[in-house]
């Protein structure tokens, strides 16, 4: 039988400013940021935990204790309710209500679920295909959305891809309808509900009053305008795609989101080869000699749907990013091992770099 990995503790990006004594890496590593003269007492972070798209979201605002219990009550709701309408695998959710029935008749949609599949759209458009949240039939084949024992041949593959594209598939924008012009056709936002879903949490916590806060959808991360009292911006640590319990280095952000898409994330072993969740539509197979891409963009959706385009597409996609998207930063990681790791690095500035990767903790 196949191996599976689903881990959510295992992020590409680990957040070292969740509280204001973070910023303190343990026992005998200095602080990272020099920080401003304020009473950091005087707001302290007000913080929550939940489960949510097949991870914890913590939540973290620094804000009088009222302003703060009201907006984290706000997003909650927020990123528990996007949560029912696009759980792939609940066959009450929108979006299994959606796969089920789309290729029989026009589904219509919700304004909610239409909003998200705008974005998914508009994803597919600027990254020519390479981000398709219609993949689900090669997640499925793969062994990712169910078990498998084998390897797909050939002829499995062609059928598979044959179901895959966002051009098979009819928008009635009018009507905020889908329709699925083959059978067997399924949506999958894997790649970009986490992004997604941030973007509208830190819209819901500004207009809340909260200007200072880190919002942490299992290592899909979102920073506030502002950073936390006394201090110049958020510290963000990247993991070692090799070697899990370490990170390559840390880099600031302020009024931006990170995402990794990562190998080490989401795998299954079949037949003896073990195989990455991030699966290219143009040939139907998981990408090869890529480890992990982070990228860090001032929109949520957009640094989670890149760091798949960009793992999936390589530097073509990079180059198109940085001249479309001014001000991001793409941090691409390569090959087998820890001894043939490779650090490609675009429009990226490292706070702190180590000469050999350092352990962390979550």
């Amino acid at each position: 039988m196949p191996e599976h990995s689903l881990s959510a503790s295992r992020r590409g990006v680990v957040v070292l400013a969740m509280v204001l004594a973070a910023f303190v890496l343990g026992s005998g590593v200095r602080r990272l940021l020099t920080g401003r003269h304020v009473d950091e007492a005087a707001v302290l972070p007000q913080t929550r935990e939940f489960p949510v798209f097949g991870t914890y979201a913590r939540l973290t605002f620094w804000a009088p204790s009222p302003v703060a219990s009201k907006a984290l009550d706000q997003v909650t709701d927020e990123l528990l309710a996007l949560h029912r309408t696009l759980n792939l695998f609940d066959p009450e959710s929108e979006l299994a209500r959606l796969n089920a029935s789309a290729a029989e008749a026009p589904f219509v949609c919700s304004p909610e679920l239409w909003d998200v599949l705008g974005a998914a759209r508009r994803a597919w458009r600027d990254t020519d295909g390479l981000f398709d949240v219609s993949i689900g039939p090669l997640m499925r084949l793969w062994g990712f959305h169910g078990k498998r024992s084998t390897l797909p041949d050939a002829a499995e593959i062609a059928a598979a891809r044959a179901r895959v594209g966002l051009n098979l598939v009819a928008f009635a924008d009018d009507e905020r309808s889908v329709r699925f012009n083959k059978p067997g056709m399924y949506l999958d936002f894997g790649g970009i509900a986490k992004g997604y879903a941030l973007d509208r949490a830190a819209a819901i916590a500004a207009r809340g009053g909260i200007r200072s806060g880190l919002i942490d959808l299992g290592g899909n991360v979102r920073c506030l305008a502002e950073p936390p009292p006394g201090h110049e911006a958020y510290v963000i640590g990247i993991r070692d795609p090799f070697e899990t319990d370490t990170l390559l280095g840390t880099v600031e952000i302020l009024d931006g989101a990170v995402a990794t898409s990562g190998n080490y994330e989401t795998f299954v072993k079949i037949e003896g080869r073990v195989l990455h969740h991030i699966v290219d539509p143009r040939n139907g197979e998981p990408v090869p000699d890529v480890a992990g891409v982070t990228v860090i963009a001032t929109a949520g959706v957009d640094s989670d749907v890149y760091s798949t385009a960009v793992f999936v597409g390589g530097t073509a996609v990079i180059v198109r990013l940085l001249e479309t998207h001014p001000g991001t930063r793409v941090l691409r990681i390569r090959g087998a091992g820890a001894q043939d790791r490779r650090t490609e690095s675009f429009a990226w500035k490292w706070l702190e770099a180590p000469a050999a990767p350092r352990p962390v903790r979550d």
